[in-house]
C-alpha cells in the first residue's frame, strides 16, 4: 500500500470499516511510513474539532459539492509550489 492508497481509505480506517485484509496492510503502512502517520493524527483531531463545533443543516447539493472537491484534491497529485 501506498500513501496515495491510505490517503484515499482514512475515514474508512477511522471509522471501523476496513476489512481485516486491508486493515493490516494499512497498519503494516503506518508502521513503516513517516509521513502518514503526523498525516493520519492531524486528519482524526480535525475530525474531532469539527465534531465538538455545533452543527447546521446544510444542502443536499452543498454536501455533495464538497465530498466532489475533496475526493477530487485527495486523487489529485500535490503541485510543487
Amino acid at each position: 500500500m501506498n500513501c496515495r492508497k491510505v490517503t484515499t481509505l482514512i475515514i474508512d480506517y477511522l471509522s471501523g470499516t476496513l476489512d481485516p485484509q486491508t486493515c493490516a496492510v494499512w497498519n503494516t503502512h503506518l508502521d513503516n511510513c513517516h509521513d502518514c502517520v503526523p498525516f493520519l493524527e492531524t486528519y482524526r483531531r480535525s475530525v474531532e474539532a469539527l465534531r465538538s463545533l455545533p452543527s447546521k443543516e446544510i444542502s443536499l447539493e452543498t454536501r455533495n459539492w464538497i465530498r466532489r472537491f475533496l475526493e477530487k484534491r485527495i486523487t489529485q497529485p500535490a503541485r510543487a509550489c
